[in-house]
């Protein structure tokens, strides 16, 4: 049992409840208790008392659409042409990287992800995989990693035409026998990936259809090439398509969905699909901006990720907001939605994938606590605490996480973890893919 206390609680709870010295009590994987710190730590006086130094105690992070695989790009040269589109840079790079992705290098590549997620405070992850160097038991290799840092992860092989008909099957096969595997698992769960409408025949979305739970982690409609292809050879738009063959639904998520149609938004209104947004990603890839604002207010479950750019889901959590402002030019939008979107939004995924509560702090949920060294220097308020977080702390203000009830970093530093060695590993493995890039 542990209180972690002398701190304010930020309970990302239904009204945004703020408890300025406050403690948290957590037994085994679940939070117990909270309240005023004296009142928690004279009712549980044994207790093992973790200090929050007057710091935020808030909820661990969600980040709801991750590339863990990515880690092995960072710093990687990549040649791209000039006014180079989302195509160009799948072909040139992520396509190419994970064509020669081993298990062993998919392994490292996750421990050194995981890392950076929990040092950002992160606990929870849907995480979309390709490695098409080596597919068997790839997702069995990141799940290892999820559980070597109690990180509780959503996993899906990307499935695509691209690498032939074989690699397709033998990646649908390796989703179905994922989500079989982890059937009974409470912190671990399996969905069939889909990469793009794109490079996906009519064949290989009934075969996935034939071997899915009915779940689905997709890309929608991230670059023109998806609806353009979409409807030159379907005579239709990509979630009219989709839904067509049954994927969408409560418990399928798609990525992205940058230019979509009215009539979409509705499909994806109706079928209660989550559309989770990536904007450091899409503006990296110059692939433009969703009209998140717009489906919000529709009443589409919109969530947040990092899409692999930033292992950092403060960091998404800020972008999302600047680039609704600067998209639709009015300073005042996008933030009621993006605190939305960001904490309400994610813990529901997690709900609807785990059959857990998390992202909140509140009697019963799971215990995903974190810590920010922060120090307010104007008052602080439920009314503005998520403009305190948007403007006063990015990852590296985390200082404690604690993931299903387990610590996993105090005071910054890693427990019964070599980050040294992981770190060291995962340049080894990245240096041994550059060379077969070559």
């Amino acid at each position: 049992m542990f209180i972690i206390g002398n701190g304010t609680i930020v309970t990302h709870d239904e009204n945004n409840t703020v408890l300025t010295d406050g403690a948290v009590v957590t037994s085994g994987n679940r939070i117990i208790d909270y309240g005023p710190y004296s009142q928690m730590k004279r009712i549980y006086n044994k207790a093992s008392f973790i200090n929050a130094k007057g710091g935020l105690i808030l909820p661990g992070f969600i980040d709801a659409h991750e590339h863990i695989y990515s880690m092995m790009a960072r710093g990687m040269a990549v040649s791209l042409p000039q006014k180079a589109d989302l195509v160009q840079i799948l072909q040139n790079l992520w396509w190419k990287l994970d064509s020669k992705l081993t298990n062993d290098m998919t392994y490292k590549s996750a421990r050194m992800a995981y890392l950076e997620l929990v040092k950002n405070g992160v606990t929870t992850v849907f995480d979309h995989h390709a490695s098409y160097g080596e597919i068997s038991n790839s997702l069995s290799v990141i799940a290892q990693a999820a559980e070597e840092f109690s990180v509780k992860s959503c996993l899906c092989f990307e499935v695509s035409d691209r690498a032939g008909k074989d690699k397709m099957r033998e990646a649908v096969l390796e989703n179905e026998r994922f989500m079989k595997d982890t059937a009974k698992s409470q912190v671990l769960t399996g969905i069939m990936g889909l990469h793009a409408s794109f490079t996906l025949s009519d064949e290989t979305l009934e075969y996935c259809r034939q071997h899915s739970n009915g779940s689905y982690h997709v890309h929608v409609a991230e670059g023109v090439i998806d609806q353009a292809d979409c409807i030159r050879n379907y005579r239709m738009r990509v979630m009219e398509r989709f839904n067509k063959f049954g994927i969408l639904g409560p418990d399928t998520m798609a990525a992205h969905c940058i230019d979509i149609s009215e009539n979409e938004m509705e499909i994806i209104r109706n079928t209660g699909t989550a559309v989770i947004h990536n904007p450091q990603s899409n503006m990296n890839n110059a692939a433009g901006c969703a009209p998140i604002l717009q489906m919000i207010h529709k009443g589409i479950l919109v969530g947040l990720g990092t899409d692999g750019y930033t292992h950092d889901m403060l960091e998404s959590y800020k972008t999302a907001g600047l680039l609704q402002k600067h998209n639709l030019q009015d300073a005042a939008a996008g933030f009621a939605e993006i605190n939305e979107a960001m904490f309400a939004n994610n813990r529901q995924l997690v709900t609807r994938h785990f059959g857990m509560k998390t992202g909140i702090i509140k009697n019963g949920c799971t215990a995903d606590i974190i810590i920010a060294d922060y120090n307010p220097p104007t008052p602080l308020t439920a009314a503005n605490i998520n403009e305190h977080i948007l403007f006063g702390i990015n990852g590296n203000n985390i200082t404690f996480t604690m993931a299903q009830g387990n610590i996993i970093m105090k005071d910054r530093e890693l427990l019964n973890i070599d980050e040294e060695k992981i770190i060291k590993d995962c340049r080894q493995g990245a240096n041994k893919l550059w060379q077969k890039l070559i």
